[in-house]
């Protein structure tokens, strides 16, 4: 009975990790973060900035992205905060507040990794979390929640694909229309 107690509270604890992960990578990360990180990341004025951060000596990267890091995550954790107490809008807000910052900070870790990963503590704790996300990837869990994810979308593309065409077809005759207003003028 205890035995059962415990792999079911493990696989609920489990479910929900996987949960998390699932809404921060498929929702926040592939579709707010990561372009926001490419727009950063392909500005001209920080290709500057990445010069002068890798000139840098690694503790004084050190102290900027754990800064940075914990800002993003207390940040994080009171838009949570905010959500359970029943302040969605300004949990919501907060936590997409956050996103362009932790858009910053995985570009600092990502022009810097080699300089912060000579920390052997980072290292273990970086080599850790790659770990664990390799342990969620892996389980079943995950894979049968991406795989009922996937389906999720393809039936949201196809049923929203109507709507789509239509919206489009209005903005070209719109774009259209306003051409044909500023020729004749």
């Amino acid at each position: 009975m205890l035995k059962k107690f415990i792999a079911k509270t493990a696989d609920l604890f489990l479910g929900l990790l996987v949960g998390i992960y699932i809404v921060l990578e498929e929702l926040v990360w592939d579709n707010i973060a990561e372009p926001i990180y490419n727009f950063i990341h392909g500005l001209k004025i920080l290709q500057k900035v990445e010069a002068m951060i890798s000139r840098l000596d690694r503790h004084a990267l050190l102290i900027i992205f754990l800064a940075l890091f914990t800002q993003v995550e207390l940040l994080g954790i009171v838009a949570l905060k905010l959500m359970a107490t029943g302040q969605i809008i300004a949990g919501t807000m907060l936590y997409a507040g956050k996103i362009p910052v932790a858009a910053f900070t995985f570009w600092l870790f990502n022009i810097s990794k080699e300089k912060l990963l000579t920390f052997g503590w980072f290292r273990q704790l970086y080599e850790l979390l790659i770990l664990a996300i390799h342990k969620i990837k892996s389980s079943a869990i995950h894979r049968h929640i991406v795989a009922r994810l996937k389906s999720v979308k393809e039936w949201f593309k196809i049923r929203l694909s109507g709507p789509r065409l239509l919206v489009r077809r209005l903005m070209e005759k719109l774009r259209s229309s306003d051409h044909f207003r500023k020729s004749n003028s």
